[in-house]
């Protein structure tokens, strides 16, 4: 059975080979993995790695220079859970909109659950109010507002 540092860094190979290089590697997701994902606000449980593809397709499409860091590593047992910080110049275009060629970044956590040395569950809280006012499609709260 691999040690919780194993499963670390084929988290950390498989996180920073998808979003840093387009290339999404199931050989280190289990045959049975499932993805949890409400990525554009649509929460979803597919099962495969396609739920995966098609977020990370997403992404590197409106954002050709993305770039993924991780700053915080945390894992146990058969956890790993990871704080990352996702940069790029938005070139492509979020969700049909027009690109704003701004550079954007956004922040969230993955948590990923393995199986036999592999990827079988994934979950992932990300930043989307924050992308969203900075591609102007929401608008950033007034200045000074309390909430009142």
């Amino acid at each position: 059975m691999p040690t919780p540092e194993q499963n670390n860094a084929i988290a950390v190979e498989f996180f920073d080979t998808a979003w840093n290089k387009g290339e999404i590697r199931t050989d280190l997701l289990h045959p049975e993995a499932v993805d949890h994902s409400a990525v554009g606000g649509e929460k979803k449980t597919e099962t495969g790695a396609e739920s995966f593809k098609k977020i990370v397709t997403m992404f590197r499409s409106a954002m050709p220079d993305v770039s993924l860091q991780i700053h915080d590593e945390v894992y146990a047992k058969d956890r790993v859970v990871h704080r990352w910080e996702i940069n790029g110049t938005d070139t492509g275009g979020f969700m049909g909109m027009p690109p704003t060629n701004k550079p954007l970044t956004f922040t969230g956590t993955t948590i990923a659950r393995f199986k036999d040395g592999k990827i079988i569950e994934r979950w992932a809280n990300v930043d989307e109010l924050g992308l969203m006012q900075q591609l102007g499609i929401v608008p950033p709260p007034p200045n000074g507002s309390n909430g009142h």
